[in-house]
């Protein structure tokens, strides 16, 4: 029986998923991180050998050789990466060369949040992107580009916002508001003269500048003004980056929109502005509630490579079904 490998990898942890022709999965697996920009060639592979044994180890195998294999991973901007990789996995024993597909991690959170169908996926966590793929196969990725460029809308770019504002408020360039003490707190600071040097000399900065996010979504539900701007704006960011996917794809009636990621499913005041400011821009935008996890979306992946255009529905057994109840 050919068995087909799914893998979700992260920054963090691996995840990957082994299914079989008819969408039973046989057994699931995890590990360290894979961004190879992050930890290099060789522990991301070391990574995906890891997950994978643990899925054939949980199917009751030793590890064998998978028919095809997907690997959605972060990091995954070009096809030199998506190249990089796949190279990698080969020589660490994953699959036989030729038969192992690497992309961007986004398209696993396409498939799991759509079940496999066409649609698209924003994602608003820390940073943003968004994924969509059409009736035909056709794909267009949008956003992605990284806190210094862009991901406004996600959880730095609300924060760097809310943190502009405040500063422009102690100039007095701005009207009062709460952001001022907030961020002041925030940083630790009493003085607002003191926050060049604490964002540019202080061990941390500007990683979790991030944290600063939830305070202005806070501040925004308390009714400060210019919080609430931020979110708006941070809203018609995001809704931009569905209407460029949106823009490059065929779509014949209406166009499933999965919102994904912390920053975009975090509830009022913000997730509300995010869904009206797409539904606005996008108007044959139909909003779903995610109908999976990524790792569902691996096996949709790999499936769909296998020749399955419109994935088997994912049958799972017993077994694992109460290994994951128990995590």
């Amino acid at each position: 029986m050919k068995l087909y490998l799914g893998i979700d990898g992260g920054g963090t942890h691996t995840r990957a998923i082994l299914v079989d022709a008819r969408g039973r999965v046989r057994g699931e697996g995890e590990s360290g991180p894979a961004n190879y920009h992050n930890v290099g060639l060789d522990r991301a592979a070391a990574s995906l050998r890891a997950a994978a044994g643990g899925a054939w180890a949980a199917a009751g195998q030793k590890a064998g050789v998978p028919a095809r294999v997907f690997i959605g991973c972060a990091g995954i901007k070009s096809a030199t990466d998506a190249a990089r990789l796949a190279r990698a996995a080969e020589n660490a024993g994953l699959a036989e060369a030729g038969t192992i597909t690497v992309g961007n991690d986004l398209h696993n959170a396409l498939a799991g949040g759509l079940g496999g169908r066409p649609g698209i996926a924003l994602i608003a966590g820390t940073g943003t992107h968004c994924l969509g793929r059409d009736a035909g196969g056709r794909t267009a990725f949008c956003g992605g580009w990284g806190w210094l460029l862009d991901d406004e809308g996600g959880g730095m770019g609300l924060a760097l916002a809310g943190l502009r504002h405040a500063v422009r408020v102690a100039d007095g360039r701005a009207p009062e508001s709460d952001l001022l003490p907030a961020a002041l707190a925030f940083l630790g600071l009493s003085e607002a003269e003191d926050i060049l040097a604490r964002l540019h000399t202080e061990p941390g900065m500007p990683g979790n500048v991030a944290d600063f996010a939830p305070v202005v979504t806070r501040l925004a539900a308390e009714g400060d003004a210019a919080a609430l701007a931020v979110l708006k704006q941070g809203a018609a960011a995001l809704a931009g980056l569905v209407a460029g996917c949106a823009r490059k794809l065929v779509w014949k009636g209406a166009c499933d929109v999965v919102i994904l990621g912390g920053s975009a499913r975090s509830g009022p005041p913000y997730q509300p502005l995010i869904e009206a400011a797409i539904t606005q821009v996008v108007p044959r935008a139909r909003l779903v509630a995610p109908s999976g996890t990524s790792l569902h979306g691996a096996a949709f992946n790999v499936l769909r490579l296998a020749g399955h255009e419109v994935p088997p529905p994912l049958l799972f057994p017993s077994s694992v079904k109460a290994k994951r109840a128990s995590r």
